[in-house]
């Protein structure tokens, strides 16, 4: 009897397999596949154990910079590989993206690279982004495809000749799961109440942090029946986190109103108005997608990967990338329409996560690439 075709998905976190690849997996098993999920252990790895094959990476640390270290993972790769003889790997984040696709590569397995994000490592002109560069074109010299969220990140890595076109796709995001973000789980547009913008961030200054709290700042110097949500965690190891203390400041003196931090985003949405973004870069942002897919209008940036989600006047607004006073104009424009208008922008949003952004469209084109791959071994 032929063995089943096996496939890895490999991330930096047990978290993200089981929020945004669980699907693909699932898929991916129905279809008669071995599926083995391999990440560092955290919370989420006994749920991931119910369903599958989980093996954890031990030398996998997401901020590390330890050459030495960086070694031993690779080597864990080369081990774990040998072991399980995948017919195809699929890498996200960046890290298994490197070392992940470099062990694959060594041994002659096909794999897939997926970018989900070019980070604050981009953003700079640093000497770590010329290492990083150089890092994945010596991983991606054999990988099969090399997968991202916008245009923009895929013509960054041809630009710097990290890869070439026909290696590359745009597939957007890691899909919505539309049943689980519905609008009927939402309360309606405010109306002759407090009006909720909601910023759902990790607390990083390139999330737009400050344009929204200097906007916010404007805006209720002229309007009394606004509030200013975030929800979010601190990001302590990321240098781009933002202080604590800026922000317990803000929500003592009433400028925005700090919800914390939670896994389910639903209950904030539904109690929120309108969700914003104002992002330096993104890959694809998934919580825009999850607002969109509730019915909720957005405002976000005309930046790499939040421009793709928003047509401006359809489903939100686009404002200008680091500029205060275009958020604020979004903030009057959004407070200063009708009920209706906003709610046929909230319409508009679901729509589009349904046709381009729903984790069926996207685990579609996904197993196409599977299938082209395995079909060619």
């Amino acid at each position: 009897m032929e063995r089943k075709k096996r496939i890895i998905l490999c991330s930096n976190t047990a978290f993200s397999l089981y929020n945004f690849r669980f699907r693909l997996a699932r898929t991916l098993k129905e279809k008669g596949f071995d599926v083995y999920l391999i990440a560092p252990e955290d919370d989420y790895a006994e749920k991931l154990k119910k369903e599958f094959p989980f093996i954890p990476l031990r030398h996998l640390e997401r901020k590390g910079k330890n050459p030495i270290k960086d070694l031993k993972l690779f080597l864990e790769f080369l081990r774990t590989y040998s072991k399980i003889k995948p017919d195809l790997a699929i890498h996200y984040t960046i890290k298994p993206n490197i070392y992940g696709s470099l062990a694959a590569n060594f041994l002659g397995i096909p794999n897939i690279a997926v970018i989900t994000g070019l980070g604050h490592v981009f953003i700079s002109n640093s000497i770590l982004k010329s290492l990083v560069v150089i890092l994945y074109k010596l991983a991606f010299k054999k990988t099969n495809y090399v997968i991202f969220q916008n245009s923009d990140d895929m013509n960054e890595f041809i630009k710097n000749n990290i890869i070439s076109k026909e290696k590359a796709k745009v597939i957007y995001g890691s899909g919505v799961d539309t049943e689980r973000f519905n609008p009927e789980f939402c309360k309606d547009i405010s109306e002759n109440s407090i009006f909720k913008f909601l910023l759902i961030a990790r607390l990083l200054w390139e999330k737009g942090i400050k344009e929204y709290v200097q906007a916010a700042k404007i805006i209720k110097s002229k309007y009394s029946n606004v509030e200013f949500r975030i929800l979010g965690n601190f990001d302590k190891d990321n240098p781009s986190c933002v202080p604590r203390e800026y922000i317990e400041n803000l929500h003592k003196e009433g400028i925005i109103n700090y919800l914390g931090f939670s896994e389910d985003v639903r209950p904030f949405i539904s109690k929120s108005d309108v969700v914003v973004l104002p992002s330096y870069r993104e890959g694809l942002p998934r919580v825009l997608l999850e607002a969109m897919a509730m019915g909720k209008p957005i405002i976000t940036t005309d930046a790499p990967g939040c421009r793709e989600v928003v047509l401006d006047g359809y489903n939100g607004f686009m404002v200008k990338v680091r500029d205060v006073e275009s958020l604020v104009e979004a903030f009057e424009k959004v407070l200063n329409s009708d009920k209706k208008t906003l709610k046929q922008m909230g319409y508009n949003g679901r729509k589009l996560v349904e046709d381009k952004f729903s984790d069926e469209v996207v685990v579609k084109q996904m197993l196409e690439l599977i299938e082209e791959i395995l079909r060619k071994r």
